[in-house]
Parts: structure tokens; C-alpha cells; sequence
């Protein structure tokens, strides 16, 4: 299988925002949500991330 970590940050996010949508498996939301939260040290991606998380 290939790294979550060499997804670009907009599909990462895209992916994350459709598998919620989409109800799938909560262990593969978790996958993203865990590459998410990994890399909410760029203030670039933490930035996208709180606009479309609504926090």
C-alpha cells in the first residue's frame, strides 16, 4: 500500500472530506485523520485544514 504521506495536501484533504461524506470504514477515516494531524506542523496546511474542519 502506499504512504499517506505521499499524497499532496489537497487530495489528503479532499479524500478526507469524501470518505466522511461517503460514511466509509472509521478505521480508514482514522488513517487520514491520523496523516492529517502529522502534518498540522505546516502553518500552510494547519491553515487549510482549520478553514475546512470549521474550527
Amino acid at each position: 500500500m502506499a504512504s499517506m504521506r505521499s499524497l499532496k495536501n489537497d487530495w489528503l484533504l479532499d479524500c478526507y472530506t469524501d470518505a466522511v461524506q461517503l460514511q466509509l470504514d472509521p478505521k480508514f477515516i482514522r488513517l487520514l485523520l491520523n496523516e492529517i494531524h502529522r502534518r498540522l506542523d505546516d502553518p500552510v496546511f494547519r491553515r487549510t485544514w482549520f478553514v475546512l474542519s470549521g474550527k
